[in-house]
Parts: structure tokens; C-alpha cells; sequence
């Protein structure tokens, strides 16, 4: 494994040097060998499994310092208080990846807590992260699961765990923000310069480097939110210490797949406010944007930074616009402004399950509504919307059979639903991983049929869908 450490090199100001603290009779669980060849990373190799799992030290292994706006009011001073960077491989793609150890034990920004992570997290994160890779959403990667005997405090004694995780980049719409109002100029221009140098290499040959990188932020941003917008997906969590400079979605804790449509669901217990609601989604991601901007002040005018954020919305827009006529199957896009929203209001009426739905409408014939209408109570309603559908996707120049088949490609049979990760879990804390194991099988291939599976893609029951998941998980 040819480790390199850049972020390393920035200096003291970044970050502090932490070392992995292993677990008591620490255990690896779950490998993702075809990332790790993506990687070179072999985990056979004993030095590499005493480098990834803390029992060999790393000098150059540290925690990293940012700031955030945190539900709205800003903490000056954060950081990883529980993870460690151990430095970044490069990939086959002659990208440079993070590797970053959550759950490795107290650092200096742990803020008097434990610096662990318990199995349950742990677990739903690798499930969450690999959906979303396999739904190509840009995210953070699971590499590693460790289990441990050790006991980690929360509500009630838990499994402590570790998840190795990987990215593109660790750092933060949080770090240019603490840099920005500490007032530490010197260490802003260095942190700008190094993701130009990273991330947007690109962008030094512009005549504005800076616009130019900020203008691909603002972009990835707005794709990713449009992304998660289509596939139902809501992160629970969206502070500026969780946002991406790289675009990509990070840090899972409370977050969600939309299950019966909801457009204002909140995944998370502990938004009490609804803040990031699921319909709130992509304001919140302008609200972010604007926070980093702002960081940028004394570099670009106002009306510059203006407008760039002024590339926002019409990105979005147009990015979740072809996601939608992908799943729908149309190919003008002004019937699917027009039958979208009145989809959608019967969908929340019937209290429809958001990914069946799209995966029913993937398989529906031609002058054959039944297998949908059986879904509904008001037939009515659904069949005078299915007819004017049918009508918007016979316009186009594919047949009927190849149109459903690009549908099945995008609309996923199986969706990481709650109550399939509670089981995951309840099962695994009892030493079991094949639940886990086989959820994890259909999740990384969402599309295939999976018959011996089927029953991973029914709604969730009752009991399932009261679930509660707060910021604790």
C-alpha cells in the first residue's frame, strides 16, 4: 500500500497528530475487496492490516480542524473528534483518495467525548454509503468494518466498532469557514491553494483560478442535492462541517430513504425544527453555499461571488430534470413539469412507497394500468393521470420495451429501507453478519432482480416504518 500524506504538509494549523486507538479484541468483519483493488490496497499483506487497523503507528496520521454552521448558528471551533486521516492511496483512476479511520478513539477535538463509534453507526454507514455509490451518487466510500468487545456509552452500552472510509476529500465548507473568522488569511490562501492544487488542477489554468473552482463547487453541489432529491434520499444532517468542498455526500448519521412520499419527512428525531426536511433540501444546500462564500470576501467582489452562487439553481434544476425523465421514461421535459407535480400529489395522498412506485412504472404495459392501480385507493385519479403519461411516453422515437428497460436502469428495486438496517444490526450485535452480508449484496447491485431476495424490496411493516434515528446514531 503506497500511503502518501499531503493534507500533512500543510502545517500545524490544520490539523493535530492523532494515532488510532484499537479497540478491545478488535475485529475485521467486512472487507470491500473490489474497492480495495480499485485501490491497490491488499489486505493480505500484514503490514497493511497493521496499518489500517491502528495496531502499527503512523506518524503522519492526524485530526483535522474546521468550524461549521451547525442547524443554523455557527461553532467557531470543531473538528474530527472522533476520526483520524491515515493518509491517501492513489487509485486507478491516478486520483488521490482519502483514507479515514472513524471511530478511532479521543483526539483534540473530541470536546470531552469518547472519540468512538458504536457497530449500529458504523453498520448503517456502510450500507448507506455503498447504496449511494452504486446509485452513482458521489459519496464517501466504506472500505473496512471492525467489531470489538469493548463497550462505547451512548444511551445504553453498545458495541464499540471502526469504519474505514474513503473519499476524494475530507475537507469541509467548515474549514475555509474557521480559517475565515479567526481571521487567519495566511492559512486561508494555503488551504485555497491546495484544493486548487488537489482537487481542481483544472481550474489554475483560468484566468481567475479561484472563480473557476468555486464555480465547480457550486456545480457538484447542486448535482449531488438533485441527486439526492430523485432517489429520495435525505441526509438528516446538513451543516457546513458536513459539506463536501469536493461535492461529495459525507458523514452519514441520521439520514434516510424516503419510503412513503412525504414531501416535508424529516428523517432525523433530533430536527425538531424540520431545518433539513426533505422538501428543505436543496435551499439548504444555497444556504451552505452562501455560508462558504462568504469565506471568500476579501478575494473575489461581491457581485462575483454573487454570481456564482447564481449557478445554483439553475444546475439543480437541470441536473434533477434529466434525472426525472430518466425515471419516467419521457423524453420532453415539459411533460414532465407538467405531469410531475400531480404525480406527486397523489403519490403523498395514497401515502405511496416512492421507490415501488418508480420500479412498478419501470414494468408498466402498454394499455395495462392494473398493476398500478391496484396500488391506490383513488383509481380514479391514477388512471386519468396514467393515461396522459402514456400518452407524453409514446412520443418518443424508442419503443415501449426499450424505454422500460433504461427505467429499470435507474429506478433501484431495493433501497436501503430502515427497518432492513435495524434487522442488519440487531443481528450483527448478536455476532451474526449474514443478514448484513446479503442486504449489503443486493444494496451494491440495486438494479438486478435478486429473486431469492424479493423480500428486501417490500415495504417496510408497521413496526418498521415508527423507527426512530436522531444525531446518537
Amino acid at each position: 500500500m503506497n500511503l502518501e500524506h499531503h493534507f500533512a504538509s500543510l502545517g500545524e494549523a490544520f490539523s493535530s497528530k492523532t494515532l488510532i486507538q484499537p479497540l478491545l479484541e478488535q475485529r475485521l468483519v467486512e472487507f470491500n475487496q473490489s474497492l480495495a483493488t480499485f485501490l491497490s490496497i491488499d489486505i493480505k499483506s500484514t503490514e497493511t492490516k497493521q496499518v489500517l487497523s491502528g495496531e502499527k503507528a503512523l506518524s503522519s496520521s492526524l485530526s483535522m480542524v474546521y468550524a461549521g454552521h451547525q442547524f443554523g448558528g455557527f461553532s467557531p471551533q470543531l473538528g474530527d473528534g472522533r476520526g483520524v486521516l491515515l493518509g491517501e492511496v492513489r487509485g486507478q483512476d491516478d486520483l488521490l483518495y482519502d483514507l479515514h479511520m472513524k471511530g478511532a478513539g479521543p483526539t483534540p477535538y473530541s470536546r470531552r467525548g469518547d472519540g468512538r463509534a458504536v457497530l449500529r453507526s458504523c453498520i448503517r454507514e456502510y450500507l448507506a454509503s455503498e447504496v449511494m455509490a452504486a446509485l452513482s451518487v458521489p459519496s464517501s466510500r466504506a472500505l473496512a468494518l471492525y467489531d470489538s468487545r469493548e463497550a462505547v456509552y451512548r444511551e445504553t452500552p453498545e458495541a464499540g466498532a471502526m469504519l474505514l472510509r474513503v473519499a476524494q476529500g475530507h475537507i469541509r465548507f467548515g474549514h475555509f469557514e474557521y480559517f475565515f473568522y479567526q481571521g487567519k488569511q495566511a492559512e486561508l490562501d494555503q488551504l485555497i491553494e491546495y484544493c486548487l492544487k488537489h482537487y481542481y488542477p483544472e481550474c489554475l489554468e483560468s484566468e481567475s483560478p479561484l472563480e473557476s473552482m468555486l464555480i465547480k463547487v457550486v456545480k457538484r453541489t447542486a448535482r449531488m442535492i438533485a441527486k439526492w432529491q430523485s432517489i429520495g434520499f435525505q441526509h438528516g444532517v446538513m451543516n457546513t462541517d458536513n459539506f463536501s468542498f469536493t461535492g461529495e455526500t459525507i458523514d452519514y448519521g441520521p439520514y434516510g430513504f424516503m419510503e412513503d412520499y412525504e414531501p416535508d419527512w424529516i428523517c432525523n428525531h433530533s430536527d425538531h425544527e424540520g431545518r433539513y426536511a426533505f422538501s428543505r433540501q436543496p435551499g439548504v444546500g444555497l444556504w451552505n453555499l452562501n455560508c462558504l462564500m462568504r469565506c471568500f470576501s476579501k478575494h473575489l467582489e461581491r457581485d462575483r461571488l454573487i454570481a456564482i452562487l447564481q449557478c445554483y439553481e439553475p444546475e439543480l434544476q437541470t441536473h434533477y430534470d434529466a434525472l426525472m425523465m430518466s425515471k419516467t421514461g419521457l423524453s420532453f421535459i415539459e411533460d414532465v413539469h407538467e405531469l410531475l407535480p400531480e404525480l406527486f400529489a397523489i403519490l403523498a395522498a395514497e401515502k405511496m412507497d416512492y421507490t415501488v412506485f418508480f420500479r412498478l412504472l419501470s414494468h408498466f404495459e402498454q394499455g395495462d394500468f392494473s398493476l398500478l392501480l391496484d396500488e391506490v385507493v383513488d383509481r380514479e385519479k391514477l388512471s386519468n393521470w396514467l393515461e396522459r403519461y402514456e400518452f407524453a411516453r409514446m412520443k418518443s422515437d424508442l419503443t415501449w420495451a426499450d424505454i422500460s428497460v433504461s427505467m429499470l436502469a435507474v429506478n433501484p428495486k431495493f433501497i436501503l429501507r430502515n427497518y432492513l438496517a435495524h434487522d442488519a444490526i440487531q443481528s450483527a450485535e448478536r455476532g451474526d453478519y449474514l443478514p448484513f452480508r446479503r442486504l449489503l449484496n443486493v444494496l451494491t447491485h440495486p438494479f438486478d432482480e435478486h429473486p431469492e431476495s424479493d423480500v428486501l424490496a417490500q415495504r417496510a411493516p408497521d413496526w418498521g416504518k415508527s423507527l426512530e434515528v436522531s444525531c446518537s446514531s
